[in-house]
């Protein structure tokens, strides 16, 4: 959950305009295409209530709103890949509509890892119930809650994706509307179990690749405050997942909000997009999170913690998440200044004493302590 990096992204994208005028725009506009002059933003979203799908999984024009997907990919030569892709739409207060894809890509097999961001101004954007496509410059995003695609390249690699949800939505906090506290609300559901099949083009050579996706889905009218957050999502091989996000002060990292969400192996139902997951609530005394270690990048000279114990006592879990890549830096943004960690984790532990494993993502903001924090401006620069 980036429940602060549009409010950044608007910021910059603004002082890009501004600064370079009309000719600075990209000149792939997301769809739809539209010349007419912006509206005025609409009024906070009304977060009350509860999520309600498949209505909800299309564009709300809320004042911030993102679909997030990070995924694990596997070629015919056993060849292993991973990603995050996101898209971000927000509504400034003078009616600009900026949009933001982000990309990181990691090829295991050559130690590799990329990351691309594409903006764009789309004023033209308009509501819809139940579905959603975006598409710029050849990335693109859309679905409907059963099934998504997804298109991005960057460097020497093209991936054209289709995703099958096999599992009903997951909503958090019960309802869906989390109570982040001084950073605001937010509607917040995942897709937490997507099939993924489709074909990676690299270095002119075409291959099929499979594997599995996560999908998250948020918006609403955050607050801008100075907070950083470790937040998981994690696929275990029994067909259970987790998330898990601790969201805190980056002034002396006080906690703000740690929760988490179970959904259970047996919560399957296939992927109506009506249909809601069976969850376990997990608030802050139910789990506790440990780093085990730490990583300084040469690039930005950012520490983060990286490997760590996440035990769930009322579930029995106890689990081990290890980087696949200690380099999984997102820096050097155009419209996000600091730099954050999102990479791809192995997951072994044991369940009631039993041997289990799984593949996961972790995503950590709020280390780059180079970006002041102040008004308008959150010390982390996103959020998740």
């Amino acid at each position: 959950m980036r429940f602060l990096l549009p409010k950044v992204m608007v910021l910059c994208l603004g002082l890009l305009i501004a600064c370079s005028g009309p000719a600075a725009a990209p000149t792939a506009t997301p769809i739809p295409i539209s010349t007419v002059e912006p509206t005025a933003a609409p009024p906070p979203a009304n977060l009350v209530g509860k999520i309600a799908l498949p209505g909800d999984e299309g564009i709300h024009l809320a004042p911030v709103e993102w679909w997030y997907f990070n995924g694990h990919l596997e070629d015919g030569d056993g060849n292993q890949y991973s990603y995050h892709f996101v898209n971000f739409v927000t509504v400034t207060p003078g009616g600009l509509i900026p949009q933001l894809f982000q990309l990181g890509w990691a090829d295991h097999h050559r130690d590799l890892h990329l990351t691309d961001e594409k903006p764009a101004l789309a004023n033209g954007l308009e509501k819809t119930s139940g579905n959603f496509d975006f598409r710029l410059d050849g990335w693109a995003m859309a679905g409907n809650g059963s099934g998504y695609r997804l298109a991005f390249n960057t460097g020497d690699y093209a991936l054209e994706l289709e995703a099958a949800s096999q599992k009903p939505a997951a909503l958090h906090q019960g309802t869906g509307l989390v109570d982040l506290g001084l950073a605001g609300k937010t509607y917040y559901y995942s897709r937490t179990r997507l099939e993924v099949n489709g074909t990676l083009v690299h270095d002119g050579t075409t291959k099929e690749v499979s594997g599995q996706a996560w999908m998250d889905h948020q918006w609403g009218d955050f607050s801008v405050v100075p907070v950083g957050w470790d937040w998981t999502s994690i696929q275990m091989d029994d067909g259970a997942e987790l998330m898990v996000s601790l969201v805190w002060d980056a002034t002396d990292k006080r906690p703000i909000i740690n929760y988490g969400t179970y959904i259970p192996g047996s919560a399957q139902g296939g992927p109506q997009t009506n249909e809601l997951a069976s969850t376990i609530h997990l608030s802050a005394d139910m789990f506790q999170w440990t780093p085990t270690g730490s990583w300084t990048s040469p690039a930005t000279g950012v520490e983060y913690p990286l490997g760590w114990r996440l035990n769930v006592d009322s579930l029995g879990l106890e689990l081990t998440l290890a980087p696949r890549r200690d380099n999984s830096e997102f820096a050097g943004s155009l419209f996000v200044p600091a730099a954050y960690w999102e990479g791809a984790v192995k997951v072994t532990g044991t369940r009631e004493g039993e041997p289990i494993t799984g593949r996961g993502f972790v995503e950590l903001v709020g280390y780059d302590r180079s970006v002041p924090a102040g008004p308008g401006l959150g010390q982390s620069g996103l959020g998740q």
